[in-house]
C-alpha cells in the first residue's frame, strides 16, 4: 500500500504521528489565503460584537516591507493580537503583502494551534526566519515583550514591559527595514493577573525548560483562579489598537547604534502612545 503521509527522519515508521499533527508548514509556506478569508467574516463577528474592537493607523503603513512592534497583552488568548491580525487582512486585503507572526514555539508547536496559527502565517520566533520572511517581501509582527508581558499584572496593563529584550532592534536594523509600533489596550482586561509570576515560574525550572519567564496567579474563564495563562473564555473587554508612524533606526541612531538608546526611543514612543489610548477608556472592560 503507498504512503499516503510523506517520512520524516527520525519518526516512527508505522504512525509517523508528527506528520499528523504538523502538516502544515510554516511562514509564507504555510499561510493559507483561502483559510484566512474563510475566517475572516467568522472573526470579525466577535471582534466587532463580542470586542467592539477599534483600529486605526493603518495609512502610516509605507509601501515596503517592515517589522510591526506591539505590546502583548491577554495571557495565552491574545485576544488583541487576533484582532489585529484580522484588522491587517481586512485593510490590506488577504492577496496584499503577507503578514507573519513569530510566536513561542508552545504555540506553533501544538498538535491543534499550531496548525491553525501556521495557517494565519504564525511562525517560531527567530532573528534568521525572519530575517528571510523580510527579505521575501513580508510584513513581520513581533511582540518583544512575550509572556513576561502578556502575562503582567493588570494593575500594569498600561505599561509596556519588553523586559529589556533588543533583538527587534537589531533584527529592524540589520534587514534595513522600519519599525512600525503597534499599541493596544483592553487584552489584559479579557482575564485577572494577580502577580508577574517570575518566582513560581524559577522554582519550577519552566525559565529554563520551556523558556516560559511568568506564571502568575490568574483569574480566568471557565478556570477560576490557576497558576499560569492556559488559553480561555475571555471577559468581553474593549479592544483599542493604535499603528504608529514608522521608525528608522538608521536614520534616528545611525550604522553603530547605542542599543540602550534606540530601546529607549522606541519603547518610550509607544508608552505614550499606549497612555493616549488607555485615557479614552472609562470603565475597565466596558471600554
Amino acid at each position: 500500500m503507498a504512503r499516503l503521509i510523506p517520512k520524516i527522519p527520525g519518526v516512527d515508521k508505522v504512525t509517523n504521528l508528527p506528520a499528523l499533527l504538523y502538516r502544515t508548514p510554516d511562514g509564507l509556506e504555510g499561510r493559507d489565503p483561502e483559510f484566512i478569508r474563510r475566517m475572516l467574516p467568522r472573526f470579525w463577528l466577535a471582534a466587532n460584537l463580542y470586542f467592539r474592537a477599534e483600529v486605526d493607523g493603518f495609512d502610516q503603513v509605507p509601501d515596503e516591507p517592515v517589522l510591526f512592534v506591539g505590546n502583548h497583552s491577554g495571557g495565552a488568548s491574545i485576544p488583541d493580537s487576533f484582532v489585529f491580525n484580522l484588522a491587517y487582512h481586512t485593510y490590506f486585503t488577504v492577496e496584499g503583502r503577507p503578514l507573519i507572526g513569530l510566536a513561542h514555539e508552545i504555540i506553533t508547536k501544538s498538535p491543534i494551534v499550531g496548525d491553525f496559527a501556521r495557517k494565519f502565517g504564525i511562525v517560531t520566533a527567530g532573528p534568521g526566519k525572519a530575517s528571510e520572511l523580510i527579505a521575501r517581501g513580508a510584513n513581520v509582527m513581533v511582540y518583544p515583550g512575550g509572556d513576561v508581558e502578556a502575562l503582567r499584572p493588570t494593575r500594569d496593563r498600561h505599561k509596556i514591559n519588553f523586559d529589556g529584550r533588543k533583538g527587534f532592534l537589531k533584527l529592524a536594523h540589520a534587514n534595513d527595514t522600519k519599525i512600525v509600533p503597534v499599541v493596544a489596550t483592553g487584552g489584559q482586561e479579557t482575564l485577572y493577573i494577580f502577580n508577574d509570576g517570575r518566582a513560581l515560574a524559577k522554582l519550577l525550572g519552566f525559565d529554563k525548560f520551556l523558556r516560559v519567564k511568568s506564571l502568575p496567579i490568574v483569574f480566568s474563564l471557565p478556570w477560576g483562579f490557576l497558576p499560569g495563562g492556559l488559553p480561555n473564555i475571555p471577559f468581553p473587554a474593549k479592544i483599542r489598537i493604535q499603528v504608529l508612524p514608522p521608525i528608522d533606526l538608521r536614520e534616528l541612531f545611525g550604522d553603530e547604534p547605542d542599543w540602550n538608546q534606540a530601546y529607549d526611543y522606541v519603547t518610550s514612543v509607544m508608552q505614550v502612545a499606549l497612555s493616549n489610548l488607555a485615557a479614552k477608556q472609562v470603565i475597565p472592560v466596558l471600554g
